[in-house]
């Protein structure tokens, strides 16, 4: 019994010793395998030393893999990725290493490009307002911009219909004539300049384009302002005939139309306050009027500014016959103010938005793309102001820029870890 025990030990000792033989030696072999396959690619792929340090490869699995060309990683057969960028211990998300994309996956990703260009920028301004009056019985009042004599006059009294573009009267003014005649000679003369500095105040004496076109080419001297109707609708009253003399604030006409006049009270912010003022274009949309945009325009815009909201009052008027509206309903607003001149802009959805900061995705050259920080400014429908980290002319990914910010953060995290591996 004991000799069969002992044999049994020194058998069990001979298969342990088996196997750790075995095992020192597939362990070596394994070493002068991964050792061939290395020696395969030039040292500097493999020992992170690079001729070209600011151009590399590296394996997206496996940091410490590194080329000079292209090529595929020696333990896990993955193409080698293309960075223009020097690891460092302090990389951070302001520093992003470029990714490169072959033609066709730019096509299967949808990958599409937009310019950064100068432009006007225009504020629109979204608020809720309340329908505080509604006027059944609107009128338009139809005044001289100029005093003067009444030279023609429609031959329209109350009840009768006017169309919208129709000549209503005309007025000869010595104050007007005085200001054609050196409009007349200074352009004609060729001093232009001075000439063009004119016609806003010639477009506020009630001249239009075409007159101003005839005294420039010389046909005339003398011309009345005409005043014509801007909408269809029919007269309540008129007064004056011709050969009288009017001024400015006499009502020619009292037209109205088919239609009431919505006014709406609304308020905007503290800083909205420069982008809204009288004659801008609104549109109005209500709930209980459904699939309906009412138009309008600014008319009034209040100064006093409340202390503890910091905002704005302004008045808009609609005018409609829809007869959904009624007094006291609240109302979407738009306002389409004031426009910013010549701001460099980008579409709104090609920023890409985080917590370290605003950043696009900068097409570099035929393939490759970097994503870059930027300092956006105010938005306005599709597009968004950057103030800085893009120039004129720039092309940014509109579409599919995570994918390739996503990437240019996992190359950047493994760049770092590479550059901790070779501290040590």
């Amino acid at each position: 019994m004991k000799n069969n025990s002992y044999r049994l030990n020194k058998f069990s000792l001979l298969i342990v010793l088996t196997a750790i033989i075995i095992g020192f030696v597939i362990g070596r072999q394994s070493k002068q395998s991964q050792s061939t396959v290395s020696s395969d690619k030039p040292e500097t792929e493999l020992t992170g030393v690079r001729a070209h340090p600011q151009q590399y490869y590296v394996c997206p699995m496996h940091p410490e893999i590194t080329s000079s060309s292209p090529g595929v990683c020696p333990i896990c057969g993955m193409d080698l990725v293309l960075h223009n960028h020097e690891p460092s211990e302090t990389d951070s998300d302001h520093s992003h290493p470029m990714v490169s994309i072959s033609p066709e996956v730019t096509h299967n990703l949808g990958i599409r490009l937009a310019t950064a260009v100068k432009g006007d920028l225009p504020h629109n301004i979204e608020t809720i307002g309340k329908i505080t009056r509604i006027d059944h019985t609107a009128r338009r009042i139809i005044t001289p911009p100029v005093s003067g004599t009444l030279t023609y006059i429609a031959d329209k009294y109350s009840g009768d219909e006017v169309s919208e573009g129709e000549l209503l009267f005309k007025i000869s003014s010595p104050e007007l004539l005085e200001q054609e005649q050196q409009f007349q000679q200074l352009f004609l003369s060729g001093e232009t300049t001075a000439a063009s500095a004119m016609i806003p105040q010639l477009y506020r004496l009630g001249l239009n384009e075409r007159q101003i076109g005839e005294l420039q080419s010389g046909q005339a001297r003398d011309l009345p302002v005409e005043v014509y109707a801007k909408e269809d609708g029919y007269i309540f009253s008129r007064r004056g005939k011709v050969g009288d003399t009017v001024p400015t604030r006499f009502t020619v006409f009292n037209i109205g139309g088919n239609y009431r006049m919505v006014e709406v009270t609304a308020e905007i912010f503290e800083r909205q306050w420069g982008w809204v003022d009288e004659g801008q274009v609104a549109a109005m949309h209500v709930r209980g009027v459904p699939g309906v945009s009412f138009k309008g325009t600014v008319v009034d815009v209040e100064p006093p500014v409340g202390y503890t909201t910091r905002s704005l009052e302004v008045r808009l008027k609609f005018k409609t016959d829809h007869p959904g509206l009624s007094q006291s309903m609240f109302a979407h607003v738009s306002i389409i103010g004031k426009k910013r001149k010549h701001v460099l802009m980008v579409p709104k959805q090609s920023v890409i938005r985080s917590e370290q900061g605003d950043r696009v995705v900068l097409f570099r050259e035929a393939g490759l793309y970097q994503p870059v920080k930027v300092v956006v400014g105010e938005e306005s429908e599709s597009m968004i102001e950057i103030i800085s980290g893009l120039k004129e002319g720039d092309l940014v990914v509109a579409s599919g820029q995570f994918l390739i910010d996503s990437e240019s953060d996992l190359q950047s995290a493994f760049l770092r870890m590479s550059a901790r591996q070779q501290k040590r």
